[in-house]
């Protein structure tokens, strides 16, 4: 009888203990599309003015606020200005939930690439910005993202 108890006090333990998921909602309310949005242009505009935009932890995940720095967007603008030129224009063209992350694609124009070019930027289920990248090619059909090993 007292191993009884002792499982079921286990079980009731696990299962309150459990961390509750976020509910991913059938569809995203368009002032945090307009957020990440507003994120994405002032991050990739900051290469073409020169000035540093901080993320703070109000917007990003813990993650995000402590890798980034000064040195990092300099060095990323300079890549990305050299490789890409300047962003011309983008825009929303598909949201995505994948696991715990909302996925925001950006089809980009920019003025040495003759198609255009996408940015994606991640963000959690509580909408913490938790990633963004740029992919030279577009492509119509999501595909997941797969970092090189060779530093360019």
């Amino acid at each position: 009888m007292n191993r009884f108890f002792l499982i079921l006090i286990v079980i009731v333990n696990l299962t309150s203990c459990a961390t509750k998921k976020a509910e991913i909602p059938s569809s995203l309310d368009p002032i945090h599309i307009q957020n990440t949005t507003n994120f994405a242009k002032e991050q990739f505009e900051s290469c073409m003015t020169g000035k540093f935009v901080p993320i703070t932890k109000e917007i990003a995940t813990p993650r995000i606020v402590r890798s980034w720095n000064e040195n990092e967007e300099r060095e990323t603008c300079k890549e990305i200005n050299r490789r890409f030129g300047d962003l011309i224009e983008f825009k929303i063209v598909q949201t995505a939930v994948y696991k715990d992350t909302y996925i925001y694609r950006y089809k980009a124009n920019y003025s040495k690439l003759d198609k255009p070019a996408e940015i994606r930027v991640y963000t959690t289920l509580d909408h913490k910005i938790d990633g963004y990248i740029i992919k030279e090619v577009w492509l119509d059909k999501y595909t997941k993202f797969k970092p090189s090993k060779t530093k360019h």
